[in-house]
């Protein structure tokens, strides 16, 4: 049995290994997909090292991971070690990356667009065509796996909440949360005129039960409660609410301003009242806007949770476009992929 283990080891070589990303020779700056294919059969794992220190693994194809590389001008060696024959047989390939040489830039404002598709297979880079402003981009990677993320449920308190609908909305949240990944990072946030501290919420708790002497008081500070969750992690809002806002500090454009920049997604169950500003800041960032009441809030909850765990992510390098709001616009190069959604834009500084 020795013997035939080194004779199954010695099968597999590093020329069995082919990096698609990145290739020999080309510059690694920021976000940057590391992808290899291979011939070898039986694998296990595929684990990739960015000088010599493990980044992350695949445990299935796509044998690929994303790395940040940073700002740094440096030249980098990535290896992927394949692991295979039940993790008794190992072999890796390396390539090396290029340093920047004088007088090179490069930008490396990464953006990544929630996306909402209907299509009979899964788009890649070549379907799509990105304009940010007038400038044509090159995107990186379209991720179906949204990964781990950071959900804030932002609840409504103010009085106008009475009447069931406060209890409703936290009854809602219960229920639904059980979609979300054992990885995800789940969060509330209750608001009336003030906007109280985050709290973080527990895999077993119930809010309602929690927040179950919570009596619905005071007024609406909506545009400070959105403002607050500003993220620079992947974070998916709700903000379940009456509508109105009557107390809040900073006015709608400062509100959209803080959080079109950052990475929140912006999703709105309304109980009556003016949806104005919930539209803009949810069509800015790639979210939905319900009507709802007491009886259909979980409806759309749930909706709204499912659409987000069968969303993809456009991921690109912006360039050619200075300070200021950068309009996206994504189109299909395909006939048989709609796009149903997609972030509209962001502000650069």
């Amino acid at each position: 049995m020795l013997f035939l283990f080194l004779a199954i080891s010695a099968t597999a070589t590093a020329t069995d290994i082919t990096f698609r990303s990145p290739l020999n020779g080309s510059q690694a700056v920021g976000v940057l997909p590391l992808e290899v294919s291979t011939t070898i059969s039986g694998i296990n794992r595929v684990e990739f090292l960015v000088d010599g220190t493990l980044v992350g693994a695949a445990k299935a194809p796509p044998w690929r991971i994303l790395h940040d590389f940073g700002t740094s001008d440096a030249a980098h060696a990535i290896t992927a070690r394949v692991s295979f024959n039940g993790y008794r047989s190992t072999t890796s390939a390396t390539v090396l990356t290029a340093a920047l040489t004088a007088g090179e830039t490069m930008n490396v404002d990464l953006v990544e667009v929630p996306m909402r598709v209907r299509a009979g297979r899964s788009p890649k880079p070549g379907d799509l065509r990105l304009r940010e402003g007038n400038v044509e981009q090159t995107i990186r990677d379209v991720r179906a796996d949204r990964g781990p993320a950071r959900f804030v449920f932002i609840v409504d308190r103010s009085l106008s909440m009475g009447e069931g609908r406060l209890v409703a909305a936290l009854d809602a949240i219960d229920r639904e949360a059980g979609q979300l990944r054992a990885d995800d990072r789940v969060e509330i946030l209750l608001f009336n005129q003030n906007v109280q501290p985050i709290r973080s919420v527990a895999r077993a708790e119930r809010v309602s039960a929690t927040f179950r002497n919570l009596a619905p008081s005071g007024g609406t500070s909506l545009r400070d409660a959105i403002a607050s969750i500003a993220s620079s992690v992947r974070t998916y809002a709700f903000v379940i609410t009456d509508g109105g806002d009557r107390n809040s500090l900073i006015d709608e454009e400062t509100a959209l301003r803080r959080v079109s920049g950052t990475k929140v997604v912006i999703d709105a169950i309304v109980l009556g009242g003016d949806t104005s500003f919930l539209e803009r800041i949810a069509r800015t960032t790639g979210g939905t806007v319900a009507r709802a009441n007491t009886e259909t809030i979980r409806g759309d909850l749930h909706r709204m949770l499912m659409d987000i765990n069968s969303r993809y992510t456009v991921v690109y390098q912006s360039h050619g476009n200075g300070s200021g709001w950068r309009a996206i616009a994504i189109n299909s190069r395909r006939r048989d992929l709609e796009i149903l959604n997609a972030r509209k834009g962001y502000f650069a500084q």
